[in-house]
Order: C-alpha cells, then structure tokens, then sequence
C-alpha cells in the first residue's frame, strides 16, 4: 500500500512560522490486528481534518509488515498532545493497548515554508533515532 498523500489541515501556517512535527513507527505485534488498527486510522483521519492546530498528515502502512509510519506539522506540541489525548485517538491508545510493538516517536521542527512534509526525510529521522550512539 503506497503512503497516503499529504492532507492538509485546517491550521494554515504562513511564511517562515515554526511547527511541531512528530514522526512516528507503530509496529503491530499481530497480523490479525491490521484490520482493526486500519478501522481506527480512518476514523482518525477525520478526526485530524477538523482539529485546530493541525497544519497537515500522513500514513505509510507496510501492511506486510505490520508497520504503520505517521507524519503530522502541528500549531505547536501543546496543540499537538491535546489531539493524542481526546476523541477518536485516545479511544484508539486505549482499545490498541497491549497491540503494539516497540513505537518509535521522533519531534522535530520545520517552518511553514516545509509544508508539505516529505516521507524520504521523515524515515530518516526515525533511523537516526533509533541508531545508537558513537
């Protein structure tokens, strides 16, 4: 499955302004938990094209894998960990619990000028994070 384009969000940062960005990796510990982690990634793709403070998002699902890659630009962290922690996302954090493998979340930022965010940078980001180091 090919990583879903970049949507925007209803946040429209301008110019040089700085954003969060998290990346993450959410590996699944079982391939019979794809469907319902799949089911959880729509309904909260709807739930970030309404959130204020989202500038924009995307999923990479290695379905083979049983990864799934995230990528999103936020207003700013506070913004962001409001969103992880209400609606449909913390539904999921609870019903996925015990589902997942080892996640990987690296916090960065770019200016709006970044926007949309590019998947080649963002992967080399968690591979950074999870070298260990010299």
């Amino acid at each position: 499955m090919p990583a879903l384009p970049w949507t925007t969000g209803p946040f429209n940062p301008t110019g040089d302004r700085e954003l969060h960005v998290l990346t993450s990796t959410l590996p699944l510990t079982r391939y019979r938990d794809v469907p319902r982690f799949i089911r959880w990634t729509m309904q909260i793709r709807k739930q970030l094209s309404t959130t204020e403070g989202c500038a924009g998002y995307s999923l990479d699902a290695r379905l083979l894998r049983k990864t799934f890659y995230t990528l999103s630009a936020w207003q700013d962290r506070d913004t962001m960990n409001r969103f992880v922690h209400s609606g449909q996302h913390a539904a999921m954090l609870a019903d996925m619990a015990g589902r997942l493998g080892q996640p990987t979340f690296v916090e960065s930022s770019t200016d709006a000028n970044g926007l949309p965010l590019e998947w080649a940078a963002a992967k080399q980001r968690l591979t950074n994070a999870r070298q260990p180091p010299p």
